[in-house]
């Protein structure tokens, strides 16, 4: 089922749904929780509020949780749009094949900017390089060597359709769709991506350039491309944050294929097409902080619109009438 969590900023969806039901649910599946970001002064640090509660049914259709959050996917420019969903493996594998390549023996690994062979010596194959700031937090600069190719003068003469490996990263997922039409292993990971309204991202977009909500559909259009599992349940936390409307309704037909091969979707959400497309909602509050915390009502979203004490009911019936 399809489910989305509503209720104003503050009423406690998050605490519940990305926090306490996810801490059970791992607990009781055995799973371990990603480690929370130790970066920064760990003063500002909030510390970690206790949970509790127990589940009380339903968990017998579950064997797995992904958690599908906004934390980066990672810290340094090393890691990328590429790297992190795994369709860079394929490309270098097409580079490697070409005559030229062969024929200087050049492997797949050339092609990886983690490599030393292959990669520009000075940036280490990050394309930039950091300056330390007296006063101020270091800053990352493009490599005065590559420019930011990440690799270096050899390894750039190889080239596959007229593009060197620097080019492919410079492509948008757009673009790459159309450049690579005649390789199904690299088109299928750049599809889900297109489909969850990132095709203006760049491949070698570095994780410190996007946005949590970037940082989310990456996650999901990674754990997409993944063979159908099945029995699994997704929490997202808003995933529509930023989304142009045309973005939400391709990304709510990835939502419910997650739905129709047999897992469960939990979301928390405000926006009213999410909101008017769940199979079932939970809506939180009534109000914030002291005034909320409490489920005002659960049901399909047609009940929900007739809720008086629903705080998004006035809003969602004028998104049905409409």
């Amino acid at each position: 089922m399809f489910t989305a969590v509503t209720g104003v900023s503050g009423s406690g969806k998050s605490s519940l749904v990305s926090q306490v039901l996810v801490e059970l649910v791992a607990a009781q599946l055995g799973q371990a929780l990603p480690a929370e970001d130790e970066e920064g002064d760990p003063l500002e640090r909030a510390a970690p509020e206790a949970t509790g509660g127990r589940l009380a049914s339903g968990l017998a259709g579950i064997r797995r949780l992904v958690q599908v959050d906004q934390r980066p996917i990672g810290r340094t420019p090393r890691s990328n749009l590429a790297t992190y969903t795994g369709l860079f493996d394929p490309v270098r594998q097409l580079f490697a094949s070409t005559p030229e390549a062969k024929k200087r023996r050049y492997d797949a690994g050339r092609f990886s900017f983690n490599v030393a062979k292959g990669r520009c010596e000075n940036c280490q194959g990050e394309g930039f390089v950091m300056v330390e700031l007296l006063f101020l937090p270091s800053v990352y600069a493009p490599c005065p060597v590559c420019h930011g190719a990440r690799y270096n003068e050899k390894t750039l003469e190889i080239k596959y359709q007229d593009k060197s490996i620097a080019d492919v990263l410079g492509l948008t997922v757009d673009d790459a769709w159309a450049f690579f039409a005649d390789d199904a292993t690299v088109r299928r990971p750049l599809t889900v991506l297109r489909d969850v309204g990132l095709g203006y991202l760049r491949l070698g977009q570095p994780a410190t350039e996007l946005s949590g909500g970037e940082a989310q559909r990456v996650k999901l259009a990674t754990e997409l491309q993944r063979p159908a599992r099945g029995h699994t349940l997704y929490v997202l936390d808003e995933p529509t944050t930023g989304l142009h409307p045309s973005d939400v309704e391709r990304l709510l037909l990835q939502l419910n294929a997650l739905v129709e091969a047999g897992n469960t979707v939990v979301v928390v959400e405000h926006e009213m097409r999410v909101i008017a497309a769940a199979d079932w909602l939970i809506d939180i509050g009534p109000g914030a902080g002291d005034e909320g915390g409490k489920v005002v009502i659960a049901a399909p979203p047609s009940e929900v619109a007739g809720a008086p004490n629903s705080r998004i009911a006035p809003y969602l019936v004028r998104f049905l009438a409409g």
